[in-house]
């Protein structure tokens, strides 16, 4: 009876040829998952397309050039402003103190007044001709820039196609890889199975 008890728990039990014939059955499984999950992760990437990069990349160096030039301007126009202030100021205290009778200090005055009127007039004169070749500076880089831009985006499409081909050439290298060890590891399997089942009918 109890010969009996125990023949049928042992025969439930699965035995190890068939515990490492489970497991080498698996193991294509369990190491193809991360090159599909890969795969499927690649094919999920977006790229910005060529007009969209060129367009933003135009927009940012548009607008630091703009706001370069404004601040420029703005720098000169406020150092020719207190020059002339300046100017006129010291021109003022001589003739002031030179003078001695009230129509030298209004001559000396109105002297002053003409001096500071040449030298706004003149800033004015430099701070537009700079204004006008730094705008032309602007101009030129910003279609440096586009060239550049554009030439950029084509060559990182030019990357992102050999990049795409490169991951599909090894996702089928690595299914072909798969394929090969599971065939592998059947046999190994089968081969061990029957080794397990020699072994047991000789004991």
């Amino acid at each position: 009876m109890s010969e009996e008890k125990k023949t049928p728990a042992k025969n439930t039990e699965p035995g190890k040829g068939a515990k490492i014939l489970n497991w080498f059955k698996t193991l294509p499984q369990r190491i193809a998952k991360p090159f599909r999950n890969m795969y499927y992760e690649l094919k999920k990437v977006t790229w910005p397309t060529k007009q969209r990069l060129i367009s933003y990349s135009i927009i940012v160096l548009v607008f630091m050039l703009f706001m370069s030039v404004v601040i420029g301007l703005l720098d000169m126009g406020a150092s020719a402003g207190v020059r002339s202030l300046i100017a006129a100021t010291s021109n003022s205290a001589s003739a002031s103190t030179q003078s001695s009778s009230t129509e030298s200090t209004e001559e000396a005055a109105e002297q002053a007044a003409e001096t500071a009127a040449e030298t706004a007039g003149e800033a004015a004169q430099e701070a537009a001709a700079t204004a006008e070749s730094t705008a032309e500076e602007a101009a030129a880089t910003v279609e440096n820039a586009a060239e550049t831009a554009e030439k950029t985006a084509e060559e990182a499409a030019e990357t992102v196609e050999n990049a795409a081909e490169t991951a599909e050439n090894t996702a089928e290298e690595a299914a072909a890889t798969v394929e090969n060890a599971a065939e592998t590891a059947e046999k190994t399997a089968e081969e061990a199975a029957a080794a397990a089942g020699d072994g047991s009918e000789g004991k």
